[in-house]
């Protein structure tokens, strides 16, 4: 071993003791749009505070619900509100849980309380373990979801006993752990694979898509097939304001890597495109450090507006006919929007600045893995899959601040699972909307209910569930805190 153990100085102090009568703490996720009231909000400054802290609120049935960034647009991590439940209810953050081991093997072992330093996706905010164990990925046929790299865990169970989990010793539960949701326990360290610093070239090319939406998504589906590792960008439904109407945008921005041997300047990190952040509608070439030239942003947000999005994972041999269905369907719904365009929704000075109500598709692929709640999990495909899965991500942008819009976009996005999840095999995004039953769990994920009796043995009285988990994933035991 050639590493170090640190602990960085207390942050933020705790703010209850392990006694009752503090006065309610809200919470919010990253845009403002899911919330919860809950009686207190509690930061320890290590470990030994956070397993005082459970151990005292176990004999009190307390609701426990650890957040990172509020990174998502569901309600997986939403508390169970106090005045919902007898039950006191607590937020709890770990972000004092900041030591690190760095291995000569190229593993490392950290706290709870990092967030991630190579982003995947178009924003640094991301918690690592609130990201892996939700099932948070890149693009790439031969990368697969954070939750794989994981090769050990730490874990608190509501009785405030520590668990060691490790792909060694208890490789079989570590395929349960990997995605444990929030709902296995806090887990306070992880390790995880490293891999050696390499260069990658990124590659932005627009291209112009068919105005057909079926022959556009079979060239989708073939720039798919051609690249190793790409991120497709559009098609884009905007709203006319003046035939009243969805209207779609086939044109797509490809932004692909390739392996290189560059060693010259890197410019990928002070050139970015993703998400919001940067100019993608242009041809460019930049070269960097592979956590660079993936996903390093500005730091910051790049968006603040409103969004409802869902991401959709199935077998790459459906895209082109899943692709097609989706956009045709989206593109069917100008008549129902038409109450909710508003474009004097908007703050001060704001006017045109997040005008959109518009939607907006991105495209990814993924290896799949054999975890158990993993949105990529192959235990069910069909015999002739590749095991490879394409997504596709929608993103519902309202006015800017138009609550009433942006509830509606949920409303929309809940018709797509049940009109299209069993025809290609449609899995949701953990942390991004999902609004489908137990019933449909237990089509898509196999072990669902040896999941829901490990989440027993860990969490007897219910602490770490909400409503959304209990009746998302069947479990009946807990459904009594909610009715």
């Amino acid at each position: 071993m050639v590493g170090w153990r640190t602990s960085l100085p207390v942050a933020i102090l705790s703010l209850l003791a392990t006694s009752s009568g503090v006065g309610a703490y809200r919470w919010y996720n990253w845009q403002f749009d899911v919330t919860c009231e809950a009686t207190g909000f509690y930061v320890p400054a290590n470990e030994s505070e956070l397993v005082d802290f459970v151990q005292y609120h176990y004999p009190r049935k307390t609701m426990l619900k650890p957040v990172g960034n509020g990174h998502g647009f569901g309600n997986l991590t939403t508390c169970v509100n106090d005045k919902d439940t007898e039950r006191e209810s607590y937020i709890l953050s770990l972000t004092n849980l900041k030591t690190i081991e760095i291995y000569d093997n190229n593993t490392v072992t950290f706290g709870g309380g990092w967030d991630l330093v190579a982003n995947l996706g178009s924003e640094k905010v991301q918690n690592y373990i609130g990201a892996a164990t939700t099932g948070t990925h890149g693009t790439g046929k031969q990368h697969q979801n954070l939750g794989t790299q994981i090769l050990g865990l730490r874990v608190l169970d509501a009785k405030g006993e520590i668990h060691t989990i490790t792909k060694e010793h208890t490789p079989d539960l570590l395929k349960a752990y990997s995605i444990a949701i929030g709902a296995l326990g806090i887990i306070v360290e992880v390790t995880i694979q490293a891999e050696p610093l390499a260069y990658l070239k990124r590659t932005t090319k627009p291209v112009e898509g068919s105005s057909n939406i079926t022959e556009l998504y079979q060239q989708i589906a073939e720039y798919g097939a051609k690249y190793e590792q790409v991120n497709i960008v559009g098609p884009t439904l905007n709203y006319d304001q003046d035939k009243h109407q969805l209207v779609v945008n086939p044109n797509i921005t490809l932004v692909y890597w390739e392996e290189t041997d560059y060693k010259g300047t890197r410019n990928c990190s002070i050139d970015f495109c993703s998400n919001d952040c940067g100019r993608c509608d242009r041809d460019y070439v930049c070269y960097d450090y592979k956590m660079e030239a993936i996903a390093t942003t500005p730091s910051g947000i790049c968006y603040r507006g409103f969004m409802g999005q869902f991401e959709h994972f199935f077998p790459i041999e459906n895209l082109a006919e899943a692709g097609t269905d989706y956009m045709t369907y989206a593109k069917g719904q100008s008549d129902r929007m038409k109450p909710y365009i508003d474009d004097e929704i908007v703050g001060p000075g704001l006017k045109g600045q997040y005008l959109s109500d518009d939607v907006t598709v991105i495209t990814r692929f993924i290896k799949g893995d054999d975890n158990w709640l993993s949105p990529v999990n192959k235990y069910n495909l069909q015999p002739n899959a590749s095991g490879i899965f394409a997504t596709l991500e929608y993103s519902w942008v309202p006015t800017y601040n138009n609550f009433t819009t942006q509830y509606f976009f949920q409303e929309l996005a809940s018709e797509y699972i049940p009109k299209f999840g069993e025809t290609y095999d449609v899995r949701p995004h953990w942390n991004k909307m999902i609004f489908h039953n137990e019933t449909y769990s237990a089509t898509i994920y196999p072990k669902m209910n040896e999941w829901v009796d490990l989440q027993k043995k860990m969490d007897p009285n219910c602490q770490f569930i909400n409503e959304f988990l209990a009746e998302s994933l069947g479990i009946d035991r807990c459904q009594y805190l909610f009715d």
